[in-house]
């Protein structure tokens, strides 16, 4: 118990001794503890044998190219090989002479770390620098990873420096190194360093190591572009990539169309001129930073519309997010040959004067809104369909003429992942969503380069730079975050491994990443201080790989002193670098009483309900007083130290919350759920969050989609499930998708997001078959007694029936059929095993996870016995799969009917306990978010015929009697989607979620007399929400009204009204990063069953109404279902046969 706290402790403890800093981290690095003093006459030669006299034997001609006299201020004429490594050893020593650093903050105080001067001096005599190959002609512009950036460094005990690379820029990398072994002495003019010998031997793990600077939405002068560059080759980044214009300005000269700069700056002091990128790209060059540009596109291009209208939709259009990510918007048209004319102009200009300094153009592609196509009046649509043909033509043709001026075309995410454009291997692919992303885009095979916003956007945390009016929208903004808080810490930076998760082979195709700072609140002021030194930390990561040699993630107690030192050489070379640490003057940062609270925490935390029974009554009374009493005096302590407000208590009398417990299980019992979720806020209207002590223990509810948005989303890395969740749920699920948090479920997401694309989910023969057994089952008002018993189809008309029970048979079974090739007919079956035994594992888990503290006391016979039955049925088709050795599996066609997702998930991995707990997950979303959703539709259908009758005339316009659909054929029909939405409004599939704080952290609003003023939240507190309660709030609707139905009323039209929910306002399937994966799944599935019962069956007699009375019993265990099942009659749509009924 003491070691993790003492070891979490020592994490923010930093080495007060000198660490022979050399960032990034050599791959090899010796040193030794002699000193050796450095001078200005240190005698340098360049690709010749150790100094000698001319005298001697050497051709004067050739000593005079072998030396390199340090030449203060040195800039090259031209870029050759001997030029870039002149003008690198006179800023290499110039770095080391002028800077004055005098290292006294990197020790203890008190220290002797000073050479003694009156011991005299051994100097430095020779600095050989040898050049082994010869640099190409693309050495100064090179594609990732044509130039050999290695070298190797030793300083030898008696003072002679050797530095060998392959080509000129390893020799600058080397020279940077070289100047990170010297100090000043305190007693001025002496140079030293306390290492030698030194040997290093280096190279980087990725060939493109950058950062993205924005132009566009702030202004950057030169000197400042220029600074950066300097400071990145201090750190061995080597790309800097300029996004140059967006849709705020355009400061980028082009003299065949001067007029968009003209109209597109902020100012005419504010723009680059053909000299200025001159500049920089050569200024880059002869640093080892290639400084290539972007022009984003077809989006974020507003600011054309000031100087071209014509070639621009969508330009400074309100409300800003229906048509882009943040104002003013405006895109190319997609369809207009005038756009095509300007581009062929623009690249024709710019391009080849990019060329002889950069291999790369940047084309853009982020965010583009489908809805500004709908005010092209070439276009008038936003249908993806429409759309993505013409964007493939428009990516085709800038990416040629990119290509045509022997440039390699670059791209956002998007452009692949979104919207399908097929690219040429060639092009690089820029990812910043985070998730899967890279790994789904190494595996299409394309080169990438890595920006996780989550790690590498370095511009969030912020707040916002919208304003916000008094009144609602002062509500809605705050408490104004940016979309991207919280701030991404050098820490967080330098935990992020671009390819982790990654097989060797999608590994070789990540170049290497990027941090990104857009500039909405960034200007050339604060730029140094938010870039550095986090891009040094990103830089590390990116030179030396995230691990060590020995396979190690790099430690913090490593870096932190090493980055220190490099942040104080920066600030003292003229670069505004942040601090990462006070000036240290203290052994310990330990705050009295944390230990002795941390113990008491875990003590309680650790001991379960069960134990404490067992040890008898006096364990009982101290873990009552010690869980009731003390831990929520120790957490109120806490509580009163934070920041933000509370929210409103839940009413209880009783001690304890004994009361509100009561109420709770009680309305789960009697499908009261809902009425209880709006009863906690009735006694407080303007406040959706509310907040109690059970047990001791504080939770948070809440139905307000701002803190389910930060739940799920803005602060994702603040909730996860957490250990509790899946310690209640393992035994049935496993380390599966919906039990774990970090690496373990990304990996899952990982596994399982494959299967979902859209070849698999648009493939509906599963379903068909099952179907044909389901108009069996109906006809028969209830499961087939085996699949050869008659039935009489004409006499089942009406026929009272539970469809709902149907309906969970007939996705038990196409589940099983697509997850193991093998259907359980459980349709067939009224009494089928396995069937049964899932059903009670489900009732048993939600007692177990209602139980909280107390779940180890329910009895588990019935939940262990069905778990064995599921384990003994799905391991069988495990093993059979496993028998099939890999390349069985590589080569069996996805398109086999034999071909399953359990097949597909044994080709990326082989264990046992994987392929078993991803499987029951999926096994579990496919069968009851499906049967559910259905189950509600038929109910709300039996009670609006006028709904059913609108949803057949369209399904029979659209695919007629008969015929199957196809997956177009589903996503064509708007009402049939209408019905769909409708039913998901009024009945989520999840109704009720809960996370768990994973650090302290906030909720956006709730508390406060007004409920405006953030929530504090500490570390472990579970935040209750529900999507149930949240969708029926009457304040997220218009005005009930002729045209627009009450909330609670089910209402197919309110979606064709021109009403759409508010972003967060409905998530029928989640939000954020674990939004469902098999949406598209469920949904295609549900749309095929609705469209095939519907072309069938014309009528419902409904049988609801003498059963619930017209009051739905919202039973909800783990899903939302019908209570009372779903008694209807179906009657057969009358046939004409030869003309005939």
């Amino acid at each position: 118990m003491v070691s993790p706290l003492l070891s979490c402790l020592s994490l923010f403890l930093i080495a007060l001794q000198p660490a022979a800093a050399i960032w990034p981290a050599p791959q090899s690095f010796t040193k030794g503890s002699s000193i050796l003093y450095l001078h200005q006459n240190i005698q340098i030669t360049y690709n010749g044998a150790p100094p000698v006299c001319p005298d001697e034997g050497l051709d004067a001609k050739q000593f005079l190219y072998q030396q390199i006299p340090y030449t203060y201020g040195y800039v090259p004429y031209k870029l050759t090989s001997k030029e870039v490594v002149q003008a690198g050893v006179s800023r290499t020593l110039a770095g080391i002479f002028d800077s004055k650093f005098v290292p006294w903050k990197l020790h203890k105080p008190g220290s002797k770390w000073e050479p003694d001067l009156s011991q005299g001096q051994k100097w430095l005599k020779t600095l050989q620098i040898v050049q082994t190959g010869e640099d190409q002609p693309s050495a100064f512009k090179p594609l990732a990873g044509e130039v050999d950036e290695s070298y190797d460094l030793t300083v030898s005990a008696e003072g002679h420096v050797k530095l060998t690379a392959v080509s000129s820029i390893g020799v600058l990398h080397g020279l940077e190194s070289f100047s990170q072994l010297f100090y000043q002495h305190s007693a001025g003019t002496f140079w030293y360093t306390p290492y030698a010998p030194v040997s290093i031997r280096d190279a980087p793990k990725f060939p493109h190591r950058g950062i993205m600077m924005d132009t566009a939405r702030n202004f950057f002068p030169v000197p400042d572009i220029l600074r950066t560059i300097d400071a990145m080759a201090w750190n061995k980044l080597n790309r800097l990539h300029v996004h140059v214009t967006d849709s705020q300005s355009w400061p980028l000269v082009i003299p065949a169309l001067p007029e968009v700069s003209e109209k597109g700056a902020y100012h005419p002091t504010q723009t680059y001129s053909p000299a200025d990128i001159d500049q920089i790209q050569k200024y880059g060059a002869a640093r080892g930073v290639e400084v290539y540009f972007e022009i984003d596109m077809p989006g974020h291009i507003g600011v054309v519309s000031l100087s071209h209208p014509e070639l621009i939709v969508a330009y400074n259009e309100l409300p800003y997010w229906w048509w882009c990510a943040e104002p003013p918007c405006g895109a190319f048209k997609l369809n207009d040959t005038a756009v095509d004319a300007f581009l062929e102009t623009l690249f024709d200009d710019l391009l080849p004067r990019l060329a002889p300094y950069a291999a790369y153009f940047h084309t853009g592609g982020d965010e583009l809104n489908k809805n500004d196509s709908m005010l092209d009046e070439g276009i008038r649509s936003n249908a993806s369909e429409v759309l993505q043909p013409l964007l493939q033509k428009f990516i085709d043709t800038q990416h040629a003429r990119v290509r045509k001026a022997g440039l390699t075309p670059i791209t956002w995410e998007e452009i692949p992942l979104e919207w399908n454009v097929t690219m040429g291997k060639d092009t690089v692919v820029q990812s910043w969503l985070g998730g899967d992303s890279i790994k789904t885009l190494t595996g299409m095979g394309h080169k990438v380069i890595d920006s996780n916003y989550n790690f590498w956007y370095l511009d969030c945390g912020r707040g916002q730079w919208l304003n916000w009016d008094n009144g609602p929208a002062f509500s809605t903004g705050f408490p104004f975050n940016d979309w991207c808080d919280p701030a991404k810490s050098w820490r967080l930076v330098y935990s992020h491994d671009p390819t982790a998760n990654l097989t060797a082979d999608e590994a070789k195709l990540v170049l290497g990443g990027e941090v990104a700072l857009w500039s909405e609140t960034i200007d050339a002021t604060n730029f140094d201080t938010l870039a550095w030194p986090r891009a040094s930390a990103a830089g590390e990561v990116l030179w030396s790989g995230r691990t060590d040699a020995q396979g190690q993630n790099r430690s913090q107690l490593d870096a932190a002193p090493r980055l220190n030192e490099l942040r104080e050489r920066m600030v003292l070379r003229g670069v505004r670098a942040a601090p990462i640490q006070m000036t240290p003057r203290v052994d310990s940062f330990v705050q009295p009483g944390y230990f002795t609270m941390g113990l008491i925490e875990t003590l309680v935390d650790h001991v379960s309900a069960r134990s404490v029974l067992l040890l008898g009554p006096g364990l009982l009374l101290a873990y009552i007083i010690v869980a009731v009493v003390v831990r929520p005096a120790l957490q109120e302590m806490k509580l009163a130290r934070m920041s933000g407000a509370r929210a409103p208590r839940i009413q209880s009398v009783l001690p304890f919350g004994i009361d509100f417990v009561y109420g709770g299980v009680r309305a789960s019992m009697t499908y009261q759920n809902l009425v209880f979720w709006r009863g906690m806020f009735s006694h407080i209207p303007s406040h959706n969050t509310i907040e109690g002590r059970i047990a001791g223990r504080r939770i948070i509810f809440t139905a307000d989609p701002e803190n389910i948005k930060a739940i799920l989303a803005t602060q994702f890395n603040d909730y996860g499930k957490g250990k509790p969740f899946h310690a209640e749920w393992s035994p049935f699920l496993g380390d599966s998708i919906f039990t774990t948090d970090g690496a373990l479920w990304h990996n899952s997401r990982q596994l399982i997001r494959p299967q979902f694309i859209k070849d698999r989910v648009s493939d509906l023969h599963v379903f068909e078959s099952h179907m044909q057994t389901l108009f069996r089952a109906i006809a028969n008002g209830g499961a087939l007694n085996g699949e050869a018993q008659p039935v009489d189809i004409e006499a089942g008309n009406g026929k009272p029936v539970d469809i709902s029970d149907l309906f969970f048979r007939f996705t038990l079974d196409s589940a099983t059929d697509f997850l193991l090739g093998h259907d359980v007919k459980s349709l067939s079956n009224p009494r089928q095993e396995f069937a049964d035994a899932f059903a009670e594992v489900q009732r048993v888990q939600s007692i177990i996870a209602r139980a909280g503290a107390l779940n180890s006391i329910v009895p588990r016979g019935s939940f262990r016995k069905g778990m064995k039955v599921i384990n003994n049925f799905i391991n069988q088709y495990i093993e059979r799969t496993l028998r099939l050795s890999p390349d069985e599996l590589a080569g069996k066609a996805k398109s086999d009917a034999g071909y399953t997702f359990l097949h597909a998930l044994a080709g990326y991995t082989r264990d046992r306990q994987v392929l078993r707990d991803q499987l029951i997950a999926v096994l579990l979303a496919g069968r009851d978010t499906t049967a559910c959703t259905l189950s509600w539709t038929v109910y709300e259908l039996a009670r609006h015929p006028e709904a059913l009758e609108k949803l057949r005339a369209e399904i029979l316009a659209v695919v007629g009697p008969t015929r199957a659909p196809t997956y177009d054929d589903l996503k064509s029909m708007k009402y049939l989607q209408n019905v769909m939405n409708e039913t998901l409004r009024l009945y989520p599939v999840v109704p009720f979620n809960v996370r768990l704080a994973i650090k302290n952290t906030t909720l956006p609003r709730g508390g406060g007399p007004d409920g405006l003023e953030p929530v504090k939240v500490l570390k472990d507190t579970p935040i209750a929400y529900s999507t149930l309660a949240m969708q029926r709030r009457a304040d997220l609707y218009p005005p009930a009204s002729a045209t627009f139905a009450p909330v609670d009323v089910y209402s197919p039209d309110r979606w064709s009204s021109g009403w759409q929910p508010k972003p967060w306002q409905y998530i029928p399937f989640n939000g954020g990063p674990r939004i469902c994966i098999g949406q598209q799944f469920a949904l295609t599935e549900m749309g095929y069953v609705l469209t095939r019962l519907f072309q069938r069956y014309e009528r419902i007699d409904n049988y609801m109404g003498e059963i619930d009375g017209g009051n739905p019993a919202l039973r909800a265990e783990i899903v939302l279902q019908p209570g009372d099942g779903v008694k209807v009659g179906l009657w057969e749509a009358k046939r004409t046969v030869n003309g005939e009924k």
